[in-house]
């Protein structure tokens, strides 16, 4: 009974590196919600009067999932699909992101961070010899594997990060991790409920912008064989790293399996994509939960936090 609409009025025109595999993703959205139509923000309109609309602010990559539109829609008043400020911010920062999940006590690849003004050619040596060869290049501020590169020699460790801040101040270097790739849906906020785990299955060398959005032919599994302990395993960890990175209402969490049945925290991507071959819907759908059902829930839990910190105080009484 929720009416969707375009939000375009209210804020317009956001671009970014990371935007263009959303596009297809309002028009899924909207399926559920046949007379409305947009292009990446909409907004839930209530059937009563007293109650406000909600936003769920579709859109990935700066200015969209990392905490700038979080924080319009704060300034605003306005109850949110999603990430706080804070959680979106720091799950968009991979460095970030990489250090609270460790200080929480959970595994993550390791890695070195790249300074645009002060990375050498002795420092990208020095995170080489740190984390041994192949590694992966990342720009700290992106998604889609946008800028993502596989170096396996000294040269390649070079032009890879000097590519990578082309995106960003901040380059990842992070050592390879053998393994099975797991991604698990998340939903809620006080009260977590994570989904089996699904599984992607990389046509290339590894699983880049062309094989999720050109080629399309890496193979989804939702959900993958896993046995009870490592899905359970898999779960708790799914569960910790949401916890830690303090997100609210949705997240797909990213993990490794690797052969000694360790589990790696890749990243939390707290706008997961909702085309029809995105993993989130997928394992969502395999619990029983339809798509219309899910997008239910996130405007009740989208409210539900927003009356919660609304009755926070944020100055002292007299």
């Amino acid at each position: 009974d929720k009416q969707w609409v375009d939000a375009r009025s209210v804020l317009v025109d956001i671009t970014a590196g990371d935007t263009e595999p959303a596009l297809d993703s309002p028009d899924d959205l909207l399926q559920q919600f046949p007379h409305s139509r947009l292009d990446g923000l909409t907004a839930a309109l209530p059937t009563t009067p007293d109650a406000d609309p909600v936003v769920f602010p579709v859109l990935h990559g700066p200015f969209g999932e990392d905490g700038v539109i979080q924080g319009h829609l704060e300034a605003l008043g306005l109850p949110y699909v999603g990430a706080s400020v804070l959680a979106s911010a720091l799950c968009m920062d991979k460095a970030i992101a990489k250090s609270v999940l460790h200080d929480h006590g959970l595994h993550v690849a390791a890695w070195r961070v790249a300074h645009r003004h002060t990375t050498t050619a002795d420092t990208l040596k020095e995170a080489a010899a740190a984390l041994g060869l192949p590694l992966f290049v990342k720009p700290a501020n992106l998604g889609s594997s946008i800028g993502v590169a596989k170096a396996t020699d000294a040269a390649a460790i070079g032009d890879a990060v000097s590519a990578a801040f082309e995106f960003d101040d901040h380059v990842v270097l992070e050592e390879f991790v053998a393994g099975r790739e797991l991604e698990l849906g998340a939903l809620g906020n006080e009260d977590v409920r994570v989904t089996r785990a699904g599984e992607i299955i990389a046509s290339r060398d590894f699983y880049d912008y062309d094989d999720k959005y050109v080629l399309g032919t890496a193979e989804t599994v939702a959900p993958t064989d896993l046995s009870p302990t490592q899905l359970a395993d898999a779960q708790r960890v799914a569960t910790a790293a949401y916890r830690a990175l303090r997100v609210e209402g949705l997240a797909r969490v990213d993990l490794f399996l690797r052969p000694d049945d360790t589990i790696v925290v890749n990243e939390v991507n707290t706008m997961p994509g909702f085309t029809p071959i995105s993993m989130f819907p997928m394992l969502w759908e395999a619990e029983g939960l339809s798509f219309a059902a899910v997008l239910d829930e996130l405007v009740d839990l989208a409210r539900a936090r927003h009356a919660r910190r609304a009755a926070l105080r944020t100055h002292r009484l007299p």
